[in-house]
């Protein structure tokens, strides 16, 4: 298997795989969202909430917020623990939440935990642990998806309504001006595929296909792990799990 990356952006990558087996491509996406071992609040113990909102709604709040993670503290013994005690009137954020360690912090500061209104309190200690997605969806490390690889064949020559073909796109790949319709540089890959442009003129005049030997491979962070180590993890997960089978077959 081949891989070369399209573009890197912040907590997002995107790639080219060829020589694979589909099999494996989807194995690698289902290890990324279920195997990657990440940090999320699990236990919450709340020693005062006058507010509006129930325990166990703040609770499951507390446990969706993306805390920085690094895989090298599975291993520890620490505890990681969060405590809140605010007073209201005030619109309590992520930031608010005061962390056993300095690290291990909310990945977006600015999250809305709770609106309290005047003379509302909420006091607590909630306690994170690590786990993966097949537990809980708020510990899966970010999204993952693949598409075969596109190909996009337009008629030579002038092409009528080719401004209007063009606007068709809704990841605005294609360009054109007057009776002139062309793939706009290094944008092919970002074809999904949709054939909106090919509905609406037709395959004489623009045909989209996909390659069966490669895919466009994209893997976006939620925050708690860059892409490149939530792709290590999440291959590793997937080798770990391979022996284990070999084992005990």
């Amino acid at each position: 298997m081949e891989a070369s990356i399209i573009k890197q952006e912040n907590g997002k990558v995107s790639f080219v795989l060829s020589g694979f087996k589909l099999s494996l491509v989807n194995a690698l996406r289902r290890a990324i969202i279920n195997s990657v071992e990440t940090l999320a609040i699990e236990d919450v113990t709340v020693y005062k909430n006058t507010s509006t909102m129930y325990d166990e709604v703040l609770a499951s709040r507390l446990g969706l917020i993306p805390l920085k993670t690094f895989p090298e503290l599975k291993k520890s013994k620490k505890e990681f623990t969060f405590k809140l005690k605010e007073m209201g009137p005030k619109a309590v954020h992520a930031s608010d939440l005061v962390p056993s360690d300095k690290d291990v912090i909310p990945v977006y500061g600015d999250m809305l935990i709770i609106n309290l209104r005047e003379g509302e309190a909420v006091e607590l200690e909630a306690k994170a642990v690590f786990g993966n997605g097949s537990e809980h969806a708020k510990f899966s490390p970010g999204h993952a998806f693949y598409h075969f690889y596109p190909q996009i064949s337009i008629k030579s020559g002038s092409v009528k309504n080719a401004s209007k073909i063009a606007a068709l796109c809704p990841v605005n790949i294609l360009e054109g001006s007057g009776d002139s319709l062309s793939v706009k540089k290094g944008k092919l890959q970002e074809c999904i595929l949709c054939k909106a442009c090919e509905d609406f003129a037709g395959e004489d005049v623009i045909k989209i296909s996909s390659d069966p030997d490669k895919v466009v491979f994209v893997v976006e962070s939620w925050g708690q792990l860059e892409p490149k180590e939530i792709m290590s993890e999440a291959i590793d997960a997937l080798s770990d799990e391979v022996s284990e089978i070999s084992a005990n077959v």
